[in-house]
């Protein structure tokens, strides 16, 4: 990410750059703690602005120009923070502005009967009450302040409400500081704990009750003190074993429903096989048992893979969602109609497409998704679908669309969820419905790889609209804001042929037709100085033209600069790419560029320590170079990240490993006071993701330290170690820890930083910013001064 390009024809009044520090008088700068005047402390405000748009994945760079901000990443959508769960129309999805926002996942959700909810999860706070993983939202939308039973020691994963009270199922072990062991039943009014004694040794992922009965299905052996296969039922008034329902499953029970036209209980999963008090019968993930008995109905629907959610119809005729492909022998991609006799019905929701979270396998590309229905619910001649995709039957309907009944078309109902729903209830006759789970927002723009959204309201920019088939890894502005370039694994742009680097017209998002180099493998970084555009990545032919790694290209035509040639090696491997170049920035007169990445070699001559300095013009290796990098066992010593201040002054670096943070002179480089370069060096235990400096701070994002298991930077260079993770922040003069820590979560943590006159962005991998009451995926802005 090239952040000296960062802020382009925004008004900056608030934003000064760190003056020049004076090179350090030592070879190594591990004892330097003082070089340089300190900046006052950052002064932000660490709850995110509620205005500002956030994602449904990484943000992995953040581009200020001409009143907008450009996202970069592995994400597909943008849109409002509106929290784990909401109440939408239920015509067009449009969401109801008085719902609580709820700052952990949605696992269940049931109509209290009154137009409210109550719901079920693995949350902390409904709006600004303190919830144990249940709540009861009324129908005015305020959180019920009565009802507040506080569920320990796992999640909710399922409810029903009966007439004695609401029944909960999970993975918990305990409900107001009393014992309940994967199963319990509150009062549906007060919340407090009514006696009931059953129990499950494993977990419970669906319930449903039926004439004082209560049906439970997971993945427990045991239920109630009695062996049970996946499956049982219970005693709705007390909790007990119902010892004449002798339905099992020889697998995983995902969804459960009771089907009264037919006197039937569905049960859909995992399982292979299923038994009614005899011996198992196959049965592909649902089975049918008789209510009075348990016994295994002839039913037989045979899905090829996962059913994790069931609904039924007015009619008897069972809607199966989840992760097939095909059931009986009728192709049915993750949705399928079944009549009561198994026969395979008309609905196909024809899904394509879809987007699935980050994790630290696929650090540089998006996550291979196979779309999935994850919730279904019936209601008024409609039937209500949520999951991960992005079209139905070629027409945009991102996580959530519904049918109708009687003809199986998709209808309007659209409201455009960024993630995986898990629940969905329809509330009273005509009101609205209910959309929970793994969604952060609703009612948004879908945009794959790179989104704008206003600088100033955090409003996405729907005019905008440059997709990208793969991820972006970074975006650079040309001087003018006319202009901006991206690197990447996409091989399209709108549709077009762009593999890696492409240039878009801010103006009007369009793919700019002079520009189109060709790379014949992914680009890694980029920097933009006086009309050219250097690349570095993983590439060996750019436009049939031999480039081994780094190119440098005319940014109006996008053509290879023959005068320029700084062709890397190295070893080969995934970590090191053949000398792959990660990190790249250029002198703003273009003069000067910096390459880091595991090479080993510039043109065919040594470079230690993964890191160069070449001529703007020729690409030659520079008389004087920068070092001093650490590198820990067989990993290292290399450079890959590299960041430039705004005056061009300072080069920033983060090495692979030991995960140090380096500052080196970028005007005089080495010297014979300074034969590295170095001003100081920092050491971290997580790896430079993050950096940007403004207003003499240096700010560095990383991961959780361990993937997420602990994280620090030193106090200083050279000093004690402080324990934080995610988010640092350090004086750029001298390389001291500012004590800014706010929390982020997930193991791969923040990703990119970039600064408003009114604040600072932060993106990343996270799901909430500042603290964990605070929902906001992908990205964060922090009002203030940074």
């Amino acid at each position: 990410m090239k952040k000296h390009q960062l802020v382009v024809g925004l008004a900056v009044s608030a934003l000064t750059v760190a003056g020049a520090v004076a090179p350090a008088a030592a070879s190594s700068p591990a004892a330097v703690t003082s070089l340089g005047a300190a900046a006052p402390p950052p002064s932000l405000t660490y709850t995110p602005a509620p205005g500002w748009w956030s994602t449904n994945g990484r943000v992995n760079d953040i581009k200020v120009v001409g009143g907008r901000v450009y996202l970069a990443g592995g994400f597909d959508y943008t849109g409002p923070t509106t929290g784990h769960g909401v109440a939408v129309n239920r015509t067009d999805g449009t969401v109801l502005p008085a719902f609580p926002k709820i700052d952990g996942v949605v696992r269940a959700a049931v109509q209290d009967g009154k137009g409210g909810w109550y719901l079920g999860g693995d949350f902390a706070k409904v709006g600004f009450r303190v919830r144990g993983n249940v709540a009861h939202v009324l129908a005015d939308g305020t959180v019920d302040a009565t009802f507040g039973p506080k569920v320990q020691g796992g999640t909710v994963n399922a409810l029903a409400l009966t007439p004695t009270g609401l029944v909960l199922g999970g993975t918990f072990t305990g409900i107001d500081s009393m014992a309940a062991t994967r199963l319990a039943k509150v009062d549906a009014v007060s919340g407090a704990r009514v006696t009931w004694n059953a129990s499950a040794n494993n977990t419970v992922r669906a319930l449903a009750s039926a004439d004082g009965k209560v049906y439970v299905g997971g993945d427990f052996t045991t239920l109630s003190g009695s062996t049970r296969s996946r499956l049982g039922r219970v005693s709705e008034a007390t909790g007990a074993i119902d010892t004449t329902f002798a339905g099992s499953a020889g697998g995983v029970v995902r969804a459960l429903a009771v089907d009264t036209t037919n006197a039937r209980l569905v049960a859909a999963g995992d399982f292979t096989t299923a038994a009614g008090g005899g011996s198992s019968t196959t049965r592909q993930r649902v089975a049918a048992y008789a209510l009075s008995n348990g016994a295994l109905s002839t039913f037989t629907a045979n899905a090829n893979a996962s059913v994790q959610a069931l609904a039924v119809g007015p009619t008897g005729q069972l809607y199966l969602g989840g992760l097939f492909t095909t059931v009986g022998t009728t192709a049915r991609g993750y949705l399928a109609e079944v009549s009561p006799t198994g026969v395979v019905g008309p609905l196909n929701g024809a899904f394509t497409e879809c987007n699935a979270p980050h994790s630290t396998k696929y650090a540089h590309g998006m996550v291979p998704c196979t779309p999935e229905v994850s919730a279904l619910t019936v209601d008024a001649g409609v039937l209500y679908v949520g999951g991960r995709f992005g079209k139905s039957g070629g027409q945009p309907r991102h996580d959530a669309a519904a049918y109708s009944l009687d003809t199986g078309a998709l209808n309007g109902w659209n409201p455009v969820a960024s993630d995986r729903p898990l629940a969905i209830s329809a509330g009273a006759a005509g009101g609205p419905v209910f959309v929970g789970g793994e969604l952060v927002s609703v009612n948004g723009l879908v945009r794959k790889g790179i989104a704008a959204l206003d600088a100033q309201t955090g409003a996405g920019i729907s005019s905008f609209n440059a997709d990208t088939d793969e991820f972006v890894e970074a975006m650079v502005p040309s001087t003018d804001g006319s202009r901006i370039y991206l690197a990447g694994q996409f091989t399209t742009v709108q549709g077009q042929a762009r593999p890696s680097v492409a240039s878009i017209i801010t103006a009007t998002g369009l793919v700019d037709p002079a520009f189109h180099p060709a790379f014949n493998k992914g680009a890694l970084t980029l920097a933009y100085a006086q009309g050219s555009l250097w690349v570095g990545g993983k590439f060996t032919k750019v436009s049939k033209v031999a480039r081994a790694r780094a190119v440098k290209l005319d940014a109006a035509t996008g053509a290879v600069d023959t005068a320029w040639v700084a062709n890397t090696s190295g070893p080969s491997g995934a970590l090191r790419a053949n000398g792959m170049v990660q990190g790249m920035e250029v002198s703003l007169d273009g003069s000067t560029v910096f390459m880091g990445g595991p090479f080993t070699t510039v043109n065919g001559t040594t470079v230690p320590g993964g890191l160069a300095v070449v001529s703007g013009t020729t690409g030659a290796l520079g008389p004087k170079q920068l070092g001093g990098v650490q590198g820990c066992g067989s990993v290292g010593p290399w450079i890959n990240r590299l960041y430039l201040s705004a005056d061009g002054q300072r080069l920033y670096g983060g090495d692979v490993c030991p995960d140090y943070i380096y500052q080196w002179d970028a005007v005089n480089l080495s010297s014979a006071t300074n034969p590295t370069g170095l001003i100081w060096r920092n050491l971290c235990n997580g790896g430079m993701q993050g950096r940007f400096e403004v207003n003499g701070h240096f700010y560095y994002g990383t991961h959780g330290g361990d993937r997420g298991n602990g994280g620090r930077c030193q106090a200083y260079p050279g000093g004690p170690n402080v324990a934080q993770q995610r988010y640092f922040v350090f004086d750029s003069a001298t390389g001291t820890l500012q004590p800014d820590a706010p929390d982020f979560d997930t193991a791969m943590g923040v990703w990119s930083f970039a600064a408003t006159d009114a604040g600072l962005l932060v993106g990343g991998d996270f799901t909430f910013a500042g603290n964990r009451n605070n929902v906001q995926q992908g990205l964060a802005f922090f009002s203030g001064t940074p």
